[in-house]
């Protein structure tokens, strides 16, 4: 941590990278960590990086353009990202320093610095647990509305297996300044009639095998149909995972990237590990919840079948 610092406190210009398709965990790591760095450092040009906005993009704050020679000049901190083609804007590689700070399993070394720690809830928990010790007072209301958000999405309002007595220490110090935590719940969790009809759908829809695998593929006509965008039927995945006899749920979504229609999926399970299955697919993520991109019809089958045999594997 103290290198961390170092880097930072040497930096005129800090630039902060997340994935893409950031989920609540990225953006609030992201947004708890820039606006913490502008409060604490307001000499400092620090931005926010990033070209994907995510299903919530009103809960965080506002991108600005910066230009190429600022990248270049600056201390590039990418946080919640394993791998660094996934890393939402390219131009971190040209930074001066870089920082890493993550918490999935270890996939490979991409920056300078490098603070992984793969039994953390959530990156927002890191990022909390870089702050703290540096603070004598509770952090500021936007600063802590940030993190809590990545954490309690991330830990599915603190019911993960990943969820433990430094989250908890994370999140209650988080509390301490001053958050409305049922208007955060409400943010987060709470959906509206076209959501909640497209959740009736998905469950009603799925396919449900006897060995404990779930399933369902949505199509982008079901997508139009529901006026609901790939980043929100992502969200519904954990619908699926409801019911103590399901052993591991999946959703693939059809979409259109870069002129090409395939699938993306996601992968969870209550304790079967499924990130190596997603890796053989090309994708990763933590052992019991991971994702996998562009998939076709074929492609999915010889994925499902390699579920079926690993929850036979590990019954």
């Amino acid at each position: 941590m103290q290198e961390i610092f170092d880097l930072i406190e040497q930096s005129n210009t800090i630039c902060v990278f997340r994935h893409q398709n950031p989920d609540p965990d990225a953006l609030g790591s992201q947004w708890g960590l820039v606006n913490w760095l502008k409060e604490s450092y307001p000499e400092k040009a620090v931005f926010a990086m990033g070209r994907h906005i995510g299903t919530t993009p009103h809960l965080f704050g506002t991108y600005e353009p910066v230009s190429d020679d600022q990248v270049k000049e600056s201390l590039a901190i990418i946080l919640d990202t394993a791998n660094a083609d996934r890393v939402d804007d390219q131009r971190f590689k040209t930074a001066c320093h870089s920082i890493k700070i993550d918490h999935h399993p270890f996939h490979e070394h991409y920056a300078k610095v490098e603070f992984v720690d793969e039994h953390a809830a959530s990156t927002s928990e890191l990022v909390t647990q870089l702050i703290q010790p540096r603070v004598a007072k509770p952090l500021s209301t936007v600063t802590a509305k940030y993190l809590y958000m990545g954490i309690l999405a991330d830990t599915l309002r603190f019911s993960t297996r990943s969820t433990n007595s430094k989250t908890l220490a994370c999140a209650a110090f988080l509390v301490q300044s001053h958050l409305n935590l049922g208007q955060i719940n409400d943010d987060l969790f709470a959906m509206d009639e076209v959501e909640f009809t497209f959740t009736n759908y998905i469950r009603s829809h799925a396919v449900i095998e006897e060995g404990g695998l779930v399933y369902i593929k949505l199509t982008r006509e079901v997508l139009e149909q529901f006026k609901v965008t790939p980043g929100i039927a992502k969200e519904k995945i954990n619908e699926l995972g409801q019911v103590r006899s399901f052993q591991v749920w999946a959703m693939f979504i059809q979409q259109k990237e870069d002129g090409e229609i395939h699938y993306n999926g996601s992968l969870r399970s209550r304790r079967v590990i499924v990130n190596d299955i997603a890796n053989k697919y090309g994708g990763g993520g933590h052992k019991l919840a991971a994702a996998v991109k562009k998939l076709d019809d074929v492609a999915i089958e010889h994925l499902l079948e390699d579920l079926r045999q690993r929850i036979k594997e590990q019954s």
